[in-house]
């Protein structure tokens, strides 16, 4: 090294320690200049309180910060920190980023409280909703981007030795609390275990944690293990709408390489005897006793795609899918999955107890393979892809359990319900003298009925893709459920078979047992039409189209007229608002009008009715007595004559 290289190192070494020299220096008027501004900022933006008993350094890298708490507007203490001391990376900090090489963090407490309406953490939630819209639409942040950012924060936070003493969790819902606690967790930068105590409603639950993490590979894997033997609900959850869940053991593999421009990020996951509980998915406990999945993703600029193998398994059952999603004005979602069961019984044994009650004792030979094909295009729904298909080979049914799937072909007990709500009992066979045969219902009332729920019903096997496409593409475009796909079949199943609840698990078993019934011609499409007919609701209390019939028109269901049997297909999605069919004179309303006229032009095209049978005279309907006191109630009152009255809003 010539002597003018020497001096310009001696140069740069002192400018160094000169910093370096400054910095130490004036380092304890930064820190609590630095507090004293936070304090200031979160007095204004929230109102709240920031307390810092003590902040000071030790020695050359250790910052220690003693007694801390966060104070909501409220005054219910939402935060607290008996001490901190973290090691601050000098060799980082001279290029300008602070971090820390080990952090220690005793008394840590967290306590959330929600009575009524009042809470001690939402003001802290609340967050500037412009910035978030624009950060939303900023399409030049790529996807990948995004995501190797948030991983690169999980790597620099394994990347120390972390110490964790007494660290406590609690929320307080009204008068229920649960909480979670650490005792101690200890990590040194590769490995990590702690014992962990949670109590919830349900009572208390014993569990270990361990794991390793390797930042520098950005590979980590977490194990958690009940350790007592009591079965109870996780904290927290249960006190959000009721769910709740537990499980024995889980196991989570997280792996991405975030140097890559499509950023491969890997997912293992396992979970023995996972129990779940939630009205929207069962009105019982779901129990899985092994369930684990494995997902290859990459992240693109504009894209996020699973590349093979990604699945999904539930018990034996393993689910083999593709999918990609796509932003952008061309954005897309394609969604492409399947299974094959050779043994077609290794399906049935799959299905979690507590989702398929029907299928208990079911039993079947020979083998089942299931695809689904799915593109959805976001600029033009309408153009959605949809195919979905079960396959049977050598499928036979031995035994069919607790299904009584072939009851619909003798008589039966049905029983009518509002809900979750039993409304009445009756028995749907001649014996019963409101229920009417297929032969003596108006062929009017028939074809209405088919034209405006299942034009098809008689010829295809229980589903209709084209209806599942346009209703996906409605809900997609209205961006909310304002149309569904069900068929006569559908709604038959679920009526007969199953409960009210609106489950996910109720709607799977509809499907499957749509799908056995008729693929194995188990009923008769005319007996199952005229069950239909002669078991859904038709207004309040009124049930078949016996009932229905008599209640609205006081004659048999033989002489409906054309108007009267489209009247009575109209009301079949909602069956308790009739009301708006009318107008005060007992004659059709304006949107009545439009619907009969649809409904009478599709039966004219379909060669059901002449163009001579279609009366758009619309004169005032011969109601029954019953049907006009419920439509237009009499009066009591004493009206002045002078007074103007404001007409009765029409109930839709």
């Amino acid at each position: 090294m010539n002597s003018k290289n020497k001096k310009r190192l001696v140069i740069l070494f002192s400018i160094v320690t000169i910093l370096i020299i400054i910095v130490f220096a004036i380092r304890q008027p930064i820190l609590n200049y630095v507090i004293e501004k936070a304090k200031v900022k979160v007095k204004q933006k929230f109102n709240a309180t920031l307390v810092v008993g003590n902040a000071e350094f030790n020695g050359i890298r250790e910052l220690c910060i003693d007694d801390v708490a966060l104070i909501p507007p409220n005054g219910d203490t939402l935060f607290t920190l008996k001490h901190l001391s973290a090691k601050i990376r000098l060799s980082k900090l001279l290029i300008g980023k602070v971090t820390t090489r080990s952090l220690v963090a005793q008394g840590v407490s967290i306590t959330l409280i929600k009575k009524d309406s009042i809470d001690n953490y939402s003001v802290f939630l609340k967050s500037d909703s412009k910035k978030e819209d624009q950060s939303a639409k900023d399409n030049s942040i790529g996807l990948n981007e995004r995501f190797a950012s948030v991983y690169e924060k999980i790597n620099d936070l394994f990347n120390e030795e972390i110490t964790l003493e007494n660290f406590h969790l609690s929320y307080q819902k009204n008068d229920v609390v649960e909480s979670l606690d650490l005792p101690l967790l200890n990590f040194d930068g590769e490995k990590f275990n702690s014992s962990l105590v949670m109590n919830s409603k349900e009572g208390k639950s014993d569990w270990q944690i361990v794991g390793t993490a390797n930042a520098s590979e950005g590979e980590y894997d977490f194990s958690m293990v009940r350790k007592s033997s009591n079965v109870v609900a996780l904290p927290f959850v249960d006190l959000y709408d009721g769910f709740k869940f537990c499980f024995d053991k889980a196991n989570i593999q997280l792996k991405a390489d975030i140097s890559d421009d499509n950023v491969p990020f890997s997912v293992i996951f396992s979970m023995d005897n996972f129990l779940v509980n939630h009205w929207r998915i069962s009105p019982e406990n779901v129990v899985i006793p092994a369930m684990a999945a494995q997902f290859n993703l990459n992240f693109s600029a504009d894209s996020v795609y699973t590349a093979s193998p990604t699945f999904f398994s539930v018990n034996k059952l393993l689910v083999n899918f593709q999918t990609t999603y796509a932003r952008g004005k061309k954005g897309y979602l394609t969604l492409n999955a399947g299974f094959d069961a050779p043994q077609a019984q290794s399906l049935f044994d799959a299905l979690p107890a507590g989702m398929f009650s029907s299928f208990v004792g079911f039993k079947a030979n020979g083998g089942l393979a299931y695809s689904l094909r799915f593109h959805l295009p976001f600029d033009k729904p309408d153009l959605l892809d949809f195919d979905s298909k079960l396959t049977p080979s050598k499928f036979s049914v031995t035994s069919w359990g607790n299904g009584g799937f072939t009851k619909m072909n003798t008589s039966f007990s049905f029983t009518a319900m509002d809900g979750s709500r039993p409304v009445r009992s009756f028995l749907v066979g001649p014996e019963n003298p409101s229920f009417v045969p297929l032969a003596g219902i108006s062929p009017y009332l028939q074809n209405c009925v088919l034209t405006s729920e299942d034009p098809s019903f008689f010829n295809h096997g229980g589903f209709v893709e084209e209806a599942f496409k346009q209703s996906i593409a409605t809900n997609f475009k209205k961006g909310r459920f304002v149309r569904g796909g069900s068929t006569i079949s559908m709604q038959l199943v679920k009526n007969v078979f199953l409960s009210r609840n609106k489950t996910i698990a109720r709607k799977l078993e509809e499907v499957l047992i749509v799908w056995l019934i008729e693929r194995n011609r188990l009923v008769s499409k005319e007996r199952m039409f005229e069950v239909y007919l002669n078991i859904i609701e038709w207004g309040p209390n009124v049930y078949g189209i016996g009932e229905a019939s008599n209640y609205y028109f006081e004659k048999p269901a033989s002489a409906l007229n054309l108007q009267e049997s489209c009247f009575l297909s109209s009301i079949i999605p909602h069956p308790k608002y009739y009301k708006s069919a009318f107008d005060s004179t007992g004659a059709f309303s304006n949107s009545m009008k439009n619907y009969y006229k649809m409904i009478a032009n599709r039966l004219v095209t379909r060669e059901k009715i002449t163009a001579a049978e279609v009366d758009t005279n619309f004169l005032p309907m011969q109601l029954s007595q019953a049907c006009k006191n419920y439509l237009m109630p009499l009066d009591t009152l004493v009206i002045d004559s002078l007074e103007v009255i404001e007409p009765l809003e029409i109930v839709e």
